[in-house]
């Protein structure tokens, strides 16, 4: 079955709610007042027909938007081209009708009057549009002109339809396409080919696994699920919305798509799927980066206080068997003093990778300046705590004396262990007071937090 594309290219009014946020309605009432715009200036050129018939066609109420401006024309005039010319002419008329055809261009008219069309119909059929009979046109005059009239009023409405939809899509970011039930693409927009690196010629009538380059045994063995969803479409008869994944010219985007079902003149019968299609690829990096960001600490990369209170009163609360290490690097502020703020912050990078390598599995926090962080919440027990310290400074001693600037620098420990009734602010809090503590013995101490400093 072959399926009309302005069928196609009108249900796109189907979509509740396209990506661009116009809803139906208001796209369709947008429509209307842009098709008043226009103006046509419609030329009819006369030749050899009876002057009582052309009164009667002047006397007639163009169609809304139009103008009648009818000519006289003689075998040495050369008639405008385009859709708003149209030529009436007698069968007795010695006018090359093929050259015609050729000056005035295929979307002018050319009818004929006559009551013996056969010769018209073997040697001229493919450039004339219509054939009157000529003994009885005064009868039918008013009637036939009328016709044609309201096809030329429908010609100019579905081109100028055609028109404002294939610059609406062209413009929009986004891909959108028509497939029938076959899964072939009728038609898509400038987006569509650039996103798949191919022309419309090469992509129109084509399917899925040709346009986007992957046969369809590596399609079905990936978690590509664009086939699928037209599927889910045409059982569900409305519009879905679906997150998808295509390999496009520009490597694997992740597409925010709407498919809508086109139902057939009858309001039930399905006939294929239009598709709008917004990349989201670049979007999602943006959410992810700002996620990070207010996540992360920047120069670290480990998780950063403020989101380090949130994720404790979400995540623990009051919570038994927590174990929160605070630690802080002796001499720090000096290094910063006489060897600048680059080779400090060269210290701290270093200190939060030491931390991630010796408590891969732990939440690792950077608190502030030089200060850090540690949550454990695996109930792991007081002597494996305290040896997983001392492995992390022994660790960061070594690499940092690899810097012969940075070779005093170490880390002071406090750590605050509960069993049971505190919270994590409780315990950062007292593995404060017994990092104080250990400050005061410096050289890279760790001291425990007992109940009394």
């Amino acid at each position: 079955m072959v399926y009309d594309i302005d069928k196609y290219k009108q249900n796109v009014r189907n979509c509740t709610k396209n990506p661009t946020g116009i809803s139906n309605a208001h796209f369709c009432k947008r429509i209307q007042e842009v098709r008043t715009m226009y103006h046509v200036q419609q030329h009819f050129w006369i030749r050899g027909i009876d002057e009582g018939i052309v009164r009667i066609w002047k006397a007639m109420e163009p169609q809304p938007r139009f103008e009648h401006v009818f000519h006289v024309f003689s075998k040495g005039m050369r008639i405008p081209r385009g859709r708003n010319q149209t030529v009436l002419m007698d069968d007795k008329t010695p006018l090359q009708i093929a050259m015609l055809r050729q000056d005035i261009g295929p979307d002018a008219k050319i009818i004929i009057m006559s009551d013996d069309p056969t010769p018209f119909l073997e040697n001229v059929a493919p450039y004339i549009d219509d054939i009157w009979p000529l003994a009885h046109l005064a009868d039918m005059a008013a009637f036939k002109f009328g016709r044609l009239l309201e096809t030329l009023k429908r010609e100019k409405d579905a081109w100028l339809t055609d028109t404002y939809l294939e610059q609406t899509i062209n413009t929009l970011p986004d891909m959108i396409w028509y497939k029938d039930m076959k899964g072939l693409h009728l038609h898509v927009n400038d987006a569509f080919c650039t996103a798949v690196n191919k022309q419309k010629c090469d992509v129109e009538g084509r399917d899925h696994y040709y346009i986007w380059d992957i046969p369809r045994e590596v399609y079905e063995r990936s978690d590509y699920v664009c086939v699928e969803t037209e599927d889910d479409v045409i059982k569900a008869r409305k519009t879905c919305l679906f997150d998808e994944e295509v390999m496009s010219a520009q490597g694997l985007r992740k597409l925010k798509t709407y498919k809508t079902p086109i139902f057939d003149e009858d309001g039930d019968t399905i006939i294929g799927t239009v598709g709008i299609a917004r990349d989201v690829t670049q979007m999602n990096k943006y959410k992810d980066t700002i996620r990070r960001l207010t996540r992360e600490d920047t120069l670290t990369g480990l998780m950063n206080r403020e989101y380090f209170q949130i994720y404790a009163e979400k995540g623990c609360g009051t919570c038994g068997d927590l174990t929160f290490i605070t630690l802080d690097l002796e001499r720090f502020k000096e290094l910063n003093e006489r060897y600048g703020h680059e080779l400090g912050n060269a210290a701290l990078k270093i200190t939060a990778e030491e931390i991630r390598n010796v408590f891969p599995d732990d939440v690792n926090v950077r608190m502030g300046g030089d200060e850090f962080g540690i949550l454990i919440t695996d109930g792991r027990p007081m002597d494996e705590v305290c040896a997983l310290v001392r492995k992390f400074q022994l660790q960061l001693r070594e690499t940092l004396r690899m810097d012969e600037r940075m070779k005093r620098i170490s880390a002071n420990v406090g750590i605050a262990h509960s069993t049971g009734g505190s919270n994590v602010d409780d315990l950062i809090i007292k593995s404060g007071l017994a990092l104080a503590e250990a400050e005061k013995h410096g050289g890279g101490k760790y001291t425990i937090y007992r109940g009394r400093i």
